[in-house]
């Protein structure tokens, strides 16, 4: 999986460096390029049998939305949020190390023209709840 996300980030980042103008975060996130990306994304998510499914967002101009999504419905019932918080904060974990974060504040800014003030990381059950959200800083700074 982390080799995966690893590609994943890589192919983010590419088409980034690609674009000749300075889009908006908005309009980086919906390009047919990152559209395409998250489908070759969401293949490889596909052959690994987790069940999920990547799609990139902004919210405003300076925060990117990673959520991965889960395909079947997520039945949480009896668990607290204590327990769901501790189930999920891992898996972003690993997901944000794979990705290596600090690169994409440094891409974003550069193709976009914006710094970031985050990166939200969210799973995010089929029916479109979000079930676990942590936000990323840029630590480079």
């Amino acid at each position: 999986m982390k080799k995966n996300v690893l590609v994943l980030a890589f192919v983010f980042m590419l088409v980034m460096v690609g674009c000749g103008s300075k889009p908006t975060l908005a309009e980086l996130v919906e390009s047919d390029e990152v559209v395409a990306g998250e489908e070759a994304a969401n293949a490889e998510l596909a052959k690994s049998g987790l069940g999920l499914r990547l799609k990139y967002a902004a919210d405003g101009e300076d925060v990117l939305v990673f959520s991965y999504i889960f395909e079947d419905y997520q039945q949480l019932a009896g668990l607290n949020q204590s327990d769901i918080d501790a189930e999920f904060s891992g898996v972003l974990s690993n997901l944000s190390g794979a990705a290596n974060l600090n690169a994409f504040f440094k891409e974003c800014e550069e193709t976009t023209g914006t710094p970031l003030k985050c990166i939200r990381m969210q799973i995010v059950n089929a029916d479109g709840t979000v079930i676990y959200s942590q936000e990323y800083l840029d630590t480079q700074q």
